[in-house]
Protein backbone atom coordinates (compact mmCIF):
# COMPACT_ATOMS: atom_id res chain seq x y z
CA UNK A 1 0.00 0.00 0.00
CA UNK A 2 2.95 2.57 0.87
CA UNK A 3 4.38 1.31 -2.50
CA UNK A 4 1.52 2.27 -4.86
CA UNK A 5 1.07 5.30 -2.86
CA UNK A 6 4.40 6.41 -3.06
CA UNK A 7 4.19 5.91 -6.93
CA UNK A 8 1.32 7.85 -7.56
CA UNK A 9 2.74 10.89 -5.73
CA UNK A 10 5.60 10.42 -7.87
CA UNK A 11 3.86 10.43 -10.97
CA UNK A 12 1.28 13.46 -9.70
CA UNK A 13 4.94 15.52 -9.15
CA UNK A 14 5.99 14.69 -12.23
CA UNK A 15 2.83 15.65 -14.32
CA UNK A 16 2.46 19.00 -12.11
CA UNK A 17 6.42 19.65 -13.28
CA UNK A 18 5.42 19.10 -17.30
CA UNK A 19 2.17 21.06 -16.91
CA UNK A 20 4.39 24.09 -15.15
CA UNK A 21 7.02 23.82 -17.53
CA UNK A 22 4.15 23.85 -20.52
CA UNK A 23 2.98 27.12 -18.99
CA UNK A 24 5.91 28.60 -18.51
CA UNK A 25 7.23 28.30 -21.98
CA UNK A 26 3.75 28.86 -24.04
CA UNK A 27 3.13 29.11 -27.89
CA UNK A 28 2.83 32.44 -28.90
CA UNK A 29 -0.41 33.47 -29.65
CA UNK A 30 -2.14 32.49 -32.80
CA UNK A 31 -2.58 34.67 -36.21
CA UNK A 32 -6.49 35.48 -36.63
CA UNK A 33 -7.12 35.77 -40.42
CA UNK A 34 -9.36 39.24 -40.82
CA UNK A 35 -11.09 40.78 -43.33
CA UNK A 36 -11.46 44.59 -43.12
CA UNK A 37 -13.92 46.51 -44.97
CA UNK A 38 -13.66 50.38 -44.39
CA UNK A 39 -13.60 54.19 -45.56
CA UNK A 40 -12.91 57.59 -44.13
CA UNK A 41 -13.80 60.80 -44.60
CA UNK A 42 -11.24 61.92 -45.76
CA UNK A 43 -7.97 59.77 -45.17
CA UNK A 44 -6.93 56.74 -43.52
CA UNK A 45 -4.21 54.23 -43.17
CA UNK A 46 -4.17 51.08 -41.45
CA UNK A 47 -1.58 49.73 -39.36
CA UNK A 48 -1.30 46.60 -36.87
CA UNK A 49 1.13 46.59 -33.75
CA UNK A 50 1.61 45.49 -30.37
CA UNK A 51 0.21 47.88 -27.00
CA UNK A 52 3.50 49.88 -27.89
CA UNK A 53 4.56 49.67 -31.21
CA UNK A 54 3.25 49.77 -35.42
CA UNK A 55 4.52 46.99 -36.58
CA UNK A 56 3.22 46.63 -40.05
CA UNK A 57 1.73 48.72 -42.81
CA UNK A 58 -1.43 47.09 -44.15
CA UNK A 59 -2.82 49.91 -46.45
CA UNK A 60 -4.19 53.40 -47.37
CA UNK A 61 -6.58 55.85 -49.40
CA UNK A 62 -7.19 59.61 -49.80
CA UNK A 63 -11.07 59.32 -50.75
CA UNK A 64 -14.22 58.34 -48.82
CA UNK A 65 -16.17 56.83 -51.68
CA UNK A 66 -16.67 52.96 -51.78
CA UNK A 67 -14.88 51.43 -48.74
CA UNK A 68 -11.37 49.28 -49.27
CA UNK A 69 -11.51 45.80 -48.47
CA UNK A 70 -7.93 44.04 -47.10
CA UNK A 71 -7.68 40.49 -46.10
CA UNK A 72 -4.36 39.74 -43.80
CA UNK A 73 -3.42 37.92 -40.82
CA UNK A 74 -1.90 39.41 -37.28
CA UNK A 75 -1.01 37.92 -33.86
CA UNK A 76 -4.15 37.21 -31.75
CA UNK A 77 -2.53 39.57 -29.15
CA UNK A 78 -2.06 42.49 -31.13
CA UNK A 79 -3.88 45.67 -32.01
CA UNK A 80 -5.62 47.12 -35.41
CA UNK A 81 -4.91 51.10 -35.39
CA UNK A 82 -6.65 53.23 -38.08
CA UNK A 83 -4.78 56.67 -38.45
CA UNK A 84 -7.26 58.98 -40.30
CA UNK A 85 -7.30 63.02 -40.75
CA UNK A 86 -9.92 64.95 -42.31
CA UNK A 87 -9.97 68.23 -45.01
CA UNK A 88 -11.99 70.23 -42.26
CA UNK A 89 -14.93 70.63 -44.92
CA UNK A 90 -18.29 69.36 -44.89
CA UNK A 91 -17.80 66.23 -42.88
CA UNK A 92 -15.53 63.82 -41.22
CA UNK A 93 -15.62 60.50 -40.03
CA UNK A 94 -14.43 56.48 -39.73
CA UNK A 95 -16.79 53.43 -41.03
CA UNK A 96 -15.68 50.26 -40.78
CA UNK A 97 -16.61 46.36 -40.67
CA UNK A 98 -13.90 43.77 -39.46
CA UNK A 99 -14.62 39.91 -39.35
CA UNK A 100 -12.62 37.22 -38.03
CA UNK A 101 -12.33 34.94 -40.47
CA UNK A 102 -11.58 31.97 -38.30
CA UNK A 103 -14.79 32.34 -35.80
CA UNK A 104 -17.35 34.49 -37.95
CA UNK A 105 -17.36 37.28 -35.42
CA UNK A 106 -17.96 40.63 -36.83
CA UNK A 107 -17.50 44.44 -35.21
CA UNK A 108 -17.76 47.91 -36.10
CA UNK A 109 -16.37 50.98 -36.18
CA UNK A 110 -18.28 51.90 -33.54
CA UNK A 111 -17.86 48.94 -31.26
CA UNK A 112 -17.58 49.74 -27.93
CA UNK A 113 -14.03 48.36 -27.81
CA UNK A 114 -12.63 51.04 -29.72
CA UNK A 115 -10.65 53.66 -28.49
CA UNK A 116 -9.05 56.85 -29.92
CA UNK A 117 -6.44 59.54 -29.59
CA UNK A 118 -5.83 62.88 -30.80
CA UNK A 119 -1.86 63.88 -31.80
CA UNK A 120 -2.75 67.40 -32.25
CA UNK A 121 -0.32 66.78 -35.28
CA UNK A 122 -2.15 68.01 -38.50
CA UNK A 123 -0.21 67.11 -41.67
CA UNK A 124 2.12 65.00 -40.43
CA UNK A 125 -0.15 61.73 -40.18
CA UNK A 126 1.55 58.48 -41.80
CA UNK A 127 0.18 57.27 -44.38
CA UNK A 128 3.21 54.44 -45.81
CA UNK A 129 5.26 51.63 -44.36
CA UNK A 130 7.88 54.46 -43.86
CA UNK A 131 5.52 56.30 -41.19
CA UNK A 132 5.42 53.14 -38.61
CA UNK A 133 8.19 55.08 -36.76
CA UNK A 134 5.93 58.41 -36.23
CA UNK A 135 2.99 55.97 -35.46
CA UNK A 136 5.21 54.18 -32.56
CA UNK A 137 6.31 57.47 -31.53
CA UNK A 138 2.56 58.78 -31.22
CA UNK A 139 1.79 55.44 -29.13
CA UNK A 140 4.27 56.11 -26.50
CA UNK A 141 2.98 59.70 -26.10
CA UNK A 142 -0.72 58.39 -26.45
CA UNK A 143 0.02 55.70 -23.50
CA UNK A 144 1.81 58.51 -21.47
CA UNK A 145 -1.42 60.35 -21.81
CA UNK A 146 0.76 64.03 -22.52
CA UNK A 147 -1.32 64.36 -26.05
CA UNK A 148 -3.83 66.84 -26.55
CA UNK A 149 -6.79 63.75 -26.02
CA UNK A 150 -4.69 63.03 -22.68
CA UNK A 151 -3.92 59.54 -23.69
CA UNK A 152 -6.54 56.89 -25.15
CA UNK A 153 -10.24 57.85 -25.02
CA UNK A 154 -13.78 56.56 -26.02
CA UNK A 155 -15.08 57.47 -29.32
CA UNK A 156 -17.84 59.70 -30.60
CA UNK A 157 -20.51 58.00 -32.36
CA UNK A 158 -22.21 59.45 -35.21
CA UNK A 159 -24.99 58.46 -37.60
CA UNK A 160 -24.91 55.02 -39.34
CA UNK A 161 -24.23 53.87 -42.37
CA UNK A 162 -26.61 55.39 -45.27
CA UNK A 163 -26.98 58.50 -43.56
CA UNK A 164 -26.48 62.04 -45.33
CA UNK A 165 -23.89 63.49 -46.70
CA UNK A 166 -22.25 59.64 -47.48
CA UNK A 167 -25.11 57.92 -48.14
CA UNK A 168 -24.97 54.26 -48.14
CA UNK A 169 -21.25 52.50 -48.69
CA UNK A 170 -21.54 49.21 -50.09
CA UNK A 171 -20.16 46.72 -48.38
CA UNK A 172 -20.48 47.67 -45.15
CA UNK A 173 -23.46 46.98 -42.66
CA UNK A 174 -25.90 49.32 -42.15
CA UNK A 175 -25.07 48.68 -38.61
CA UNK A 176 -21.87 50.60 -39.05
CA UNK A 177 -21.70 54.04 -38.08
CA UNK A 178 -19.54 56.76 -38.42
CA UNK A 179 -17.00 57.73 -35.56
CA UNK A 180 -14.73 60.32 -34.91
CA UNK A 181 -13.05 61.87 -31.97
CA UNK A 182 -14.54 65.49 -30.22
CA UNK A 183 -12.44 67.80 -28.85
CA UNK A 184 -15.01 70.19 -27.60
CA UNK A 185 -17.87 68.02 -26.65
CA UNK A 186 -19.54 68.06 -29.96
CA UNK A 187 -22.06 64.88 -29.28
CA UNK A 188 -21.63 64.17 -33.12
CA UNK A 189 -18.47 65.63 -34.17
CA UNK A 190 -18.70 63.83 -37.68
CA UNK A 191 -20.35 67.26 -38.91
CA UNK A 192 -19.44 70.15 -39.95
CA UNK A 193 -15.89 70.32 -40.84
CA UNK A 194 -13.72 70.82 -38.14
CA UNK A 195 -9.80 70.11 -36.56
CA UNK A 196 -10.32 68.01 -33.80
CA UNK A 197 -7.04 67.94 -32.59
CA UNK A 198 -6.24 65.74 -35.84
CA UNK A 199 -4.60 63.77 -36.80
CA UNK A 200 -6.31 60.87 -34.70
CA UNK A 201 -5.24 56.99 -34.32
CA UNK A 202 -8.11 54.68 -33.77
CA UNK A 203 -7.34 51.25 -31.70
CA UNK A 204 -9.16 47.86 -30.92
CA UNK A 205 -7.53 45.32 -29.20
CA UNK A 206 -7.83 41.64 -31.14
CA UNK A 207 -8.35 39.79 -28.38
CA UNK A 208 -11.00 42.03 -27.07
CA UNK A 209 -13.54 40.98 -29.95
CA UNK A 210 -14.13 37.18 -28.91
CA UNK A 211 -16.86 36.17 -31.01
CA UNK A 212 -20.50 36.15 -28.91
CA UNK A 213 -21.33 33.07 -26.51
CA UNK A 214 -18.09 31.15 -27.68
CA UNK A 215 -16.55 29.09 -25.57
CA UNK A 216 -12.95 30.15 -24.55
CA UNK A 217 -10.09 27.85 -24.97
CA UNK A 218 -8.87 26.30 -21.84
CA UNK A 219 -6.88 28.48 -20.24
CA UNK A 220 -3.44 27.25 -18.32
CA UNK A 221 -5.04 26.36 -14.52
CA UNK A 222 -7.81 24.90 -16.41
CA UNK A 223 -5.51 22.71 -17.86
CA UNK A 224 -3.65 21.73 -14.40
CA UNK A 225 -6.84 21.08 -12.63
CA UNK A 226 -7.99 18.75 -15.57
CA UNK A 227 -4.25 17.38 -15.25
CA UNK A 228 -4.32 16.68 -11.07
CA UNK A 229 -8.13 14.88 -11.65
CA UNK A 230 -6.64 13.06 -13.98
CA UNK A 231 -4.17 12.09 -11.71
CA UNK A 232 -6.37 11.53 -8.58
CA UNK A 233 -8.35 9.27 -10.84
CA UNK A 234 -5.75 7.37 -11.85
CA UNK A 235 -4.70 6.75 -8.09
CA UNK A 236 -7.70 5.60 -7.31
CA UNK A 237 -8.08 3.00 -9.74
CA UNK A 238 -4.18 1.95 -9.14
CA UNK A 239 -5.28 1.43 -5.33
CA UNK A 240 -7.91 -0.83 -6.27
Amino acid sequence: MIELISRSTRALRSAVAALIGCLAFAAPAHAVNIEVDITVDNSYALFYGTETTATNFVGSDFSWGPAESYVFNLPSDHYIYVVTESDLNVAQGFLGQFTNLDTGYRFHSNSPQWQVTATGRRGLAPYTAAGIAELTGQLVVANAGTNPSGGWVGLTEGPSNGSSPWGTISGIDSAAHWVWYSSNGDPDPTSPGFDHDEYLIFRIAVAATPAPGSVPAPGPFLLLGAGLAALGFSRVRRKR
